[in-house]
């Protein structure tokens, strides 16, 4: 059987899966014979004390990756991650949206409450599927053109004025914009593609 220890305490690898939520954890290198499951698909660590993105370079398996409600600042340290598909970083500290471009295989990104300003880096990631960027500070919405496979996008509780720049996105079903400073809601009337608009 497969385990971490924290503490001393064994945590057993369950299906490829290893729930660490709530366990105090301060670094990610404080979880032993972690770097010996390299076939680790799920991974979860939120409600942590984590400030650094770091030890997961040997997770080349890893698909889901839940870091949220911790104290990350900066996005790093998931060069090797390439075949991940879920990245959750919702209730952190974050300010910058930077250092995922070359995970291309991922569907689904949440990095609500955040301190985020600007949409950026995200250019590359032709299969996200789902977005999740409310509650930050964002002001425009740009760097999504590319992003032809989004379904789902949430922009509420932000500080946008003007809906704009949505119409390469083509598969987008569901837009979330509530609690936004909106001046004109008739720029939504083009966007006849995306069924369900929350506003």
């Amino acid at each position: 059987m497969e385990y971490v220890k924290i503490n001393k305490k064994r945590i057993a690898v369950n299906a490829g899966s290893l729930y660490l939520e709530g366990f105090n954890i301060n670094k990610i290198s404080e979880i032993k014979r972690l770097k010996r499951i390299p076939d680790l698909r799920e991974l979860y660590l939120e409600k942590n004390k984590i400030v650094n993105i770091e030890g997961l370079d040997r997770l080349v398996s890893l698909q889901k990756l839940h870091l949220e409600a911790n104290l990350i600042s900066e996005i790093k340290g998931l060069n090797n991650l390439i075949n991940l598909e879920e990245l959750e970083l919702s209730g952190n500290q974050i300010q910058k949206i930077e250092n995922i471009s070359h995970l291309s295989q991922l569907k689904e990104l949440l990095l609500n409450k955040n301190k985020i300003e600007f949409i950026e880096g995200l250019d590359d990631l032709y299969n996200l599927e789902h977005l999740d960027i409310s509650h930050n500070n964002i002001k425009h919405i740009t760097g999504l053109e590319n992003l032809l496979n989004l379904k789902y996008l949430n922009l509420s509780f932000n500080k946008i004025e003007t809906i704009e720049n949505l119409d390469n996105l083509k598969n987008l079903k569901t837009l979330d914009i509530i609690n936004n400073p909106l001046k004109n809601f008739d720029t939504l009337d083009k966007y006849k593609h995306i069924s369900k608009i929350y506003r």
